[in-house]
């Protein structure tokens, strides 16, 4: 993949999107954070989206003070870059449905679990079960809105693309 300057700088004002979208969580850490880095994947590619998806986790958890530990945040951190990194790989060698059902699942529920596991290891007193009953509601619907929304701006930038051609 070769790495354009405009895709540099578009990364980089993602990255800025990401820190403004960071200030308006929805529950604890869970915050729109992610719709540059998912709009990112699709639009840019997997990579970058995913780069976009770590450091926007790394931004909204130190905005909100780590509430879950740094080495958690940072476990986090990655599951978001992998989540991406899924969602736009699918999303530019299949369908855009699969992606953004894929990411949904990767960005809620498997990415919870596997932080919810890592928290109790850690012997966190808000992990295993109790953690992921009380966030799968809230970040089920993060990931659906940051998803959804980022796919239907790159479904609108792709087609005002195409007219102007």
């Amino acid at each position: 993949m070769k790495i354009t300057t405009k895709d540099l700088v578009t990364t980089g004002l993602m990255i800025a999107m990401a820190a403004v979208l960071a200030q308006f969580p929805i529950y604890g850490s869970i915050a729109f954070d992610a719709l540059p880095a998912f709009l990112t994947a699709a639009m840019i590619g997997p990579l970058l989206g995913g780069l976009v998806g770590l450091i926007a986790h790394i931004l909204v958890a130190m905005f909100t003070g780590f509430p879950f530990s740094l080495p958690l945040h940072l476990l986090i951190a990655i599951m978001m870059f992998v989540s991406c990194f899924i969602y736009g790989k699918v999303r530019q060698n299949h369908n855009r449905y699969l992606a953004m059902g894929l990411g949904i699942i990767m960005n809620g529920p498997v990415s919870l679990a596997l932080i919810s596991i890592f928290a109790k290891i850690l012997g966190m007193p808000f992990s295993g079960m109790i953690m992921f009953s009380t966030l799968i509601l809230p970040l089920l619907i993060g990931a659906m809105i940051n998803i959804i929304v980022a796919d239907t701006v790159y479904g609108i930038i792709k087609e005002k693309n195409k007219i102007r051609v």
